[in-house]
């Protein structure tokens, strides 16, 4: 977390840093990621970094955190049909409300593919503290739905809802779509993956 000293800075520094930091996490994972690019970026003295955030991770999380935080607001009307309307239609906005959050800050996704490539402690933890937070949702609901009769019972709850995690958290939406990032893109792609889940695949 942030030092009480970063918090006190006016706000036009703090987002110099800020900024610079998702410059610098966008170009280079966690471990290559060089502080000295950080504090030239943000017209900062050397070494004065380390009053605002312990490590170098700590940085890293925060930005994350910050970040995160801007797409969870966006994505929140979203779950105004949670527990109100069938799960998958819930799921259903909450994916395009995330994709089209994407879209509009391509910051966000470059930073995505570094996270999602990284295999260090820190990244892997933010990943699973993502995943853990929607798989928690996604249960509730399709469990909600199961009592209501608008799911099968033998549905695997879990299963499903890993499922739908790996859809919204899944690296695609960082490497593989890129070329063709565009909301009309994610909302056939979203189409078509609803249908498989509400159909099968069985003749």
């Amino acid at each position: 977390m942030p030092t009480t000293t970063f918090l006190n800075l006016n706000k036009e520094k703090r987002d110099r840093i800020v900024n610079a930091a998702i410059k610098e996490f966008g170009c280079r994972s966690l471990r290559e990621a060089n502080l000295a690019n950080i504090i030239k970026d943000a017209k900062i003295p050397r070494g004065s970094l380390y009053q605002y955030f312990v490590s170098k991770d700590d940085l890293y999380i925060h930005i994350f955190e910050a970040l995160r935080a801007e797409r969870a607001d966006y994505v929140k009307p979203a779950f105004q049909l949670y527990k109100k309307e069938p799960f998958l239609r819930f799921y259903e906005e909450f994916y395009l409300r995330d994709s089209e959050f994407l879209i509009m800050h391509p910051a966000h996704i470059e930073l995505g593919k570094n996270l999602y490539s990284g295999n260090d402690n820190t990244s892997l933890g933010l990943i699973r503290q993502i995943q853990d937070r929607y798989k928690e949702w996604f249960v509730s609901a399709i469990e909600f739905d199961k009592e209501r009769g608008v799911i099968k019972a033998a549905v695997h709850s879990s299963a499903l809802a890993d499922l739908c995690v790996h859809f919204v958290t899944d690296v695609f939406i960082f490497q593989s779509v890129m070329s063709q990032f565009t909301i009309g893109n994610i909302r056939e792609h979203c189409k078509r993956m609803l249908y498989i889940i509400q159909n099968g695949i069985k003749v």
